[in-house]
């Protein structure tokens, strides 16, 4: 009986550390998640800049080609 009992806790010692390392690599993995999560916040960020500073110079031309169509040209 107490090497049947062993051999379940030599068992139960190998999924606890499977579980362990399994429980390891989800949280480095949700870690860079995050990090490329932010990254792309970032650039994705940069680039609303981008395009609305391209609106802005694009609503200046055409206000200067069309004044009579007075469009916002706020950068």
């Amino acid at each position: 009986m107490t090497q049947s009992l062993l051999a379940k806790l030599d068992e139960l010692q190998v999924k606890v550390s499977s579980l362990a390392k399994a429980l390891e690599q989800s949280r480095y993995e949700s870690k860079v998640t995050k990090e490329q999560i932010e990254a792309l916040r970032r650039e994705n960020e940069q680039l609303h800049k981008k395009v609305n500073h391209a609106q802005g110079q694009i609503n200046q031309m055409l206000n200067q080609w069309f004044p009579e169509l007075e469009l916002n040209a706020e950068e």
